[in-house]
């Protein structure tokens, strides 16, 4: 009976077009990184043609699995959109595993906007309140932004094709001091000032989220077809497709 190794995958991962980028993943076990002894990567097209075939990916000390996708094997000729698989082979204790992992190709990432000088401009001691463990909360930052890209998936947004990633900022960060509370609360234990804090932000992130509008690259150009146009949050259908679909885009 083989493992059940956990691959670490938060979201779909985004490979830019025409562009040279390293791309990894990292399994883990019983709390820890695993460290394979060997690794292949390939990359799938939609229809199941490959991009990249069985290729060795290079192992760094700490057991992470890196592969290096040149730009002249994502060209301009390839379709921008979802549907791209990455497969990486990896042999731990002799035992060859695959895991895959959704991929999207892009014209540009969404980066966030946020850093700790955002969340201490709402709450000035914050820095003094930081654990002595820590030197910032990025950690939170991180598991944030994390959540609000997954959510908007589930929404029938793709991130990639937001255009002004500041509309996120009041999202961003109400929910990382949503985060930061809340585990001020369970550190501490009997703070009752921190849970009202972590449930007031909450509740900010949800209305803020509800209430998301954003310039968005419906197709998959670079840039808002309308700049004075903005869109909002769909309507989630239980029984049929909602008004936004998913598609690849050849341009």
């Amino acid at each position: 009976m083989s493992i059940p190794y956990a691959a670490r995958i938060k979201i779909v991962e985004l490979l830019e077009r025409e562009k040279t980028q390293t791309t990894e993943i990292e399994i883990y076990r019983d709390g820890s990184q695993v460290i394979p002894t060997a690794a292949e990567y390939t990359l799938f097209k939609p229809n199941g043609d490959k991009i990249t075939d069985s290729q060795t990916a290079t192992i760094t000390g700490t057991g992470t699995l890196q592969f290096i996708q040149t730009s002249t094997s994502l060209p301009n000729s390839e379709n921008l959109g979802e549907g791209y698989i990455q497969q990486w082979d990896t042999t731990i204790d002799s035992i060859v595993y695959s895991f895959r992992r959704m991929t999207a190709l892009v014209l540009k990432r969404l980066y966030p906007v946020i850093s700790d000088i955002d969340l201490t401009s709402t709450y000035a001691d914050l820095n003094d309140l930081r654990p002595s463990n820590l030197t910032s909360y990025q950690t939170y930052i991180d598991e944030a932004w994390f959540v609000i890209l997954d959510r908007l998936r589930n929404r029938g947004n793709l991130e990639y094709l937001i255009m002004n990633a500041e509309s996120l900022r009041q999202t961003h960060i109400n929910l990382s001091l949503y985060y930061i509370f809340r585990d001020f609360h369970s550190s501490l234990g009997g703070q009752g000032r921190y849970l009202e804090l972590s449930q007031e932000h909450h509740k900010l992130f949800i209305s803020d989220f509800e209430n998301l509008t954003f310039q968005y690259d419906e197709s998959h150009i670079g840039r808002a077809e309308d700049a004075n146009q903005r869109r909002g949050q769909p309507t989630i259908f239980l029984t049929r497709p909602g008004a936004f679909n998913r598609r690849r885009f050849r341009r």
